[in-house]
């Protein structure tokens, strides 16, 4: 007898604990889910090029140079080079979120794109601790620095990795021909936009 109301008590808590469990109010909001990769090699290959559209556009606008400020030029290109990795950053989480090219063995060639734009932070990362660790009080060293940047982002352009990879796939390259946004990326990636120094420009003494 003395058992009975502990019993009734244990399932009053258990349907009350169940109820709480159903109250909406109670339980945190889903997460919104990641948009699908593209379905299609056009969609595939415009989601790259856009994703690399501001990289390109914010690497071939270098900062002035002026060896009589080595301090301003240092910060400006430190800033430029901060910017830069933001934006890559932003481009290898939009190129990862597009998933495998949607063509035979697309896994490998999104793999490939996306250890090219790696590469890329890699020498940025590089660059801007070079500029970093130069002495401001040598407008020679920042000069030297500063070249040093230019041939970075000169192996961006000139190299052209990503496009060539794309390329290797006939469906991908007829995309990539079609695509407005891989057109924006070939006019931004114009070497005569950047402002860099040439190593020439820059005394050796």
């Amino acid at each position: 007898m003395e058992s009975r109301p502990v019993r009734s008590v244990a399932v009053v808590l258990v349907l009350g604990a169940a109820l709480l469990a159903g109250c909406g109010g109670t339980s945190p909001a889903p997460s919104p889910a990641a948009p699908p990769p593209p379905a299609t090699p056009q969609a595939w290959t415009d989601a790259v090029c856009a994703a690399l559209v501001p990289v390109v556009a914010r690497l071939t606008a270098a900062p002035g140079f002026d060896l009589g400020a080595p301090e301003a030029t240092r910060q400006a290109y430190l800033t430029y080079l901060d910017e830069g990795l933001a934006v890559t950053d932003r481009a290898r989480t939009e190129i990862a979120a597009a998933g495998p090219a949607p063509v035979p063995d697309g896994d490998v060639i999104a793999e490939q794109v996306r250890g090219h734009v790696a590469d890329l932070r890699a020498d940025l990362a590089e660059a801007r601790d070079q500029v970093q660790r130069t002495d401001t009080g040598s407008p020679v060293a920042i000069g030297r620095a500063a070249v040093s940047v230019t041939r970075v982002v000169g192996a961006l352009l000139n190299g052209a990795e990503v496009t060539a990879t794309i390329n290797r796939d006939p469906t991908l390259k007829a995309a990539y021909e079609a695509s407005p946004a891989c057109a924006q990326l070939q006019r931004s990636g114009a070497p005569s936009s950047t402002t860099a120094p040439s190593p020439a420009a820059v005394p050796t003494r």
